[in-house]
Order: structure tokens, then sequence, then C-alpha cells
């Protein structure tokens, strides 16, 4: 999957932009606060709809405009497409991939992996952070992976109003409970399954971009105890059904789902230690780094192509070596690469496209 032609109008302070891209490493290089990230933003817009700022469309617009619009002709597996996505003040939007009405589950769509300085605490950070990790790489993957999220939501959410309601005696709750087993293990399921495949590649990802032989692991951690050294339906079933019977004085009590995949976790290891309470900041950051790489390689396993990887000011977070560690591995990569930084230090302008961006336009190109 790589952007041909990318068109934004009046997205915060990108009035107009039109760019072609490389098919490798596009560098996007600013002073602070001069379009670098929102140009990446509005592909990002363009591929899921929303903002990794958690900002709504009205506070997309520029200033003096009463809409956006973005527009890319892109490839996939040498398939040609052009999306666009229109919003007005009034609050319209239209998103379309080939002038057809689009949504997030076309199968055409954009993909993304997106890195920002958010992510380089995802190993440290909450668990919340790191389902969210999990479920958006899992939601471009599959829709039954988003199908089954929706429902495990809905259900979680009657669930919890039955406990809130003290509702949990009757043959409602039991049914409720059982459909709440069902889809929570489907979910989980499908987790475990993508996280085997993530372990694997990270672990060689990691030793490449960080020039050491340290030896990564990753691990769902699940929020219920089993007692089988098997992982199958049949067993996480009845290890949750089990955990639920236990919980279930202290759920009655705190009116609320104490188990199950919204409480779930990863584990990361270094060596044996778990990174989170071992590992320095630095080693930290490189897993972080790593793991949004290796996102990379487990799409393209399981669907056949890259999605396109969004880097946003990451550069500043590393040491010289691992910097030049970084770049080497995505310029010499098969997928298209878009980052931004303040300088390009370190960046072989022969295997990269240099843009200077200034003032929300791109002033001219760097090489």
């Amino acid at each position: 999957m790589k952007i041909d032609k990318l068109q934004v109008k009046n997205f915060r302070n990108l009035k107009k932009i039109e760019y072609e891209p490389s098919s490798g490493l596009n560098v996007l290089v600013g002073d602070n606060a001069q379009g670098k990230t929102n140009l990446l933003e509005s592909i990002f817009v363009l591929a899921t709809g929303n903002s990794f700022r958690n900002a709504a469309d009205t506070n997309l617009m520029n200033y003096e405009a009463e809409g956006y619009t973005i527009k890319s002709s892109y490839t996939i597996s040498e398939r040609c497409f052009e999306a666009s996505l229109h919003y007005q003040l009034n609050g319209y939007k239209n998103a379309l991939i080939n002038n057809k009405k689009s949504s997030q589950k076309h199968t055409d769509r954009l993909r993304v992996v997106l890195f920002t300085p958010d992510d380089l605490f995802l190993v440290k950070g909450s668990p919340s952070k790191r389902r969210s990790f999990l479920d958006f790489i899992l939601k471009q993957l599959s829709t039954e992976y988003i199908f089954n999220l929706d429902n495990y939501a809905a259900i979680l959410k009657k669930r919890n109003l039955l406990l809130k309601n003290e509702q949990t005696t009757g043959k409602a709750f039991a049914v409720i409970n059982e459909v709440f087993i069902e889809n929570a293990i489907r979910l989980v399921i499908q987790r475990i399954n993508f996280v085997n495949i993530l372990d694997d590649i990270n672990r060689a990802v990691f030793r490449e971009i960080n020039g050491g032989t340290n030896d990564i692991k990753i691990r769902y951690a699940l929020s219920f105890a089993i007692d089988s050294d098997k992982i199958n339906m049949a067993v996480l079933q009845d290890a949750l059904r089990k955990e639920i019977e236990k919980n279930k004085k202290s759920e009655v009590l705190r009116r609320k789902t104490l188990a199950g995949p919204h409480l779930d976790d990863l584990n990361f290891y270094q060596d044996g230690r778990l990174a989170r309470t071992f590992s320095s900041q630095g080693q930290q950051r490189n897993l972080a780094i790593s793991l949004k790489l290796a996102e990379m390689y487990a799409f393209k396993k399981i669907k056949g192509s890259y999605p396109l990887f969004l880097l946003d000011e990451v550069l500043a977070e590393l040491d010289e070596k691992k910097r030049s560690l970084l770049i080497k591995h995505l310029q010499k990569a098969d997928f298209q690469t878009f980052l931004t930084s303040v300088d390009f230090e370190n960046i072989d302008d022969g295997e990269a496209s240099i843009f200077l961006i200034k003032e929300g336009r791109l002033i001219r190109k760097e090489n």
C-alpha cells in the first residue's frame, strides 16, 4: 500500500497541499508548529475517519474555512484507488473510495501504523494504552474483530447495568453471563493469535534497530487464571466462568465486571525480566519503536501488503546510534514511511525524499 498523490485543503494550517511522495522514506522537515504533524494527521484522518489527537472535525478545519477536504491516489498490490474525505461546518461528512460511499470497514481503504511521542510510554504506561494498541491494529486487519469488539462492548455494558441495578439473581443475568463469556473468549483468542505473530517478528526487529542481542518476549496477560497448559476456546471459557463465579460477591459489591478482555494486558520481557519494571527508560523507548515496526511486518504477513507507516518526531527521542539504525532500516524497507523531524541529520538524501514544510506549505524538496 503506497500513496502516489495526496491533496489536502483547509485542514488545520494546511490551506492547500499537493504532494507526490516517494514510495519509500519520506521526511517532512521544519520547525515546530509549521504543519509537519498536521500533514501526518491528514493521512491518518483519511484512513480512519478520526484524528489521532482526539480533535473534533470542527477543530480540524482551517480557521478561515467552512470545511476541509483530503484526497489521495494510492495503490494496493498494484491496484489503483482514489479516496476522498470531505467535511463541512454544518456537520456533513462524506467519505468515498473510487467515487462510491465508503466506511471504515471498506476492504480497500488506507491502513496505517502510527507512532507518536506518546507511544514511547507504551511499555510502562497504563494497560488501557496497550489494549488500544492491540485493538487499533486488529480492527484494521479484521472486520470480524470489529464485529466481536463491538458485540463485547455492548454485552459488557448490559452486564454492568444489571450489576449496578442489583439484578443478578434472575434468568436474564444467567443468559447475559453465557453470552458475555462466549464473546469475551472470541476476542481473547484473536488477540492471543496476533500477539504470538507479533512476538516472533518483534524479536528480530528489536535486535536489528538496537544493534544488540537482547531477548525480547511479548505475552498476552489474561485478567483471569487458567489451570491448563493448553489455550483453546473451551479451556478459556471454563476459566472465565470460574473466575466470574469466584468474583460473584465482589462484582455485586463493586457493581462492575471484574474479569474479561476489557481488563487484559500485554507483558513485555527483556532478557526474562518484566520490561516495565526492570528495563531503563531508553530500553523501553527502543522496545516501543520496535513494536511499531513489528506491527508493520505482522500486517504484511497476515494481509499480504503493508500499511503506511507514520512517525511523528521519533528521532528526537533517540541517541545518534539508534537514530542511524532506525533510518537505515526505514530506507531499505519495502513499505512507505512518512517521518517528521526538525532536521535531517543521519538521513542519506539519496535514499529518502525530504521536503521542507513551513507555515503549512511544502516549500521545497531538499534533495
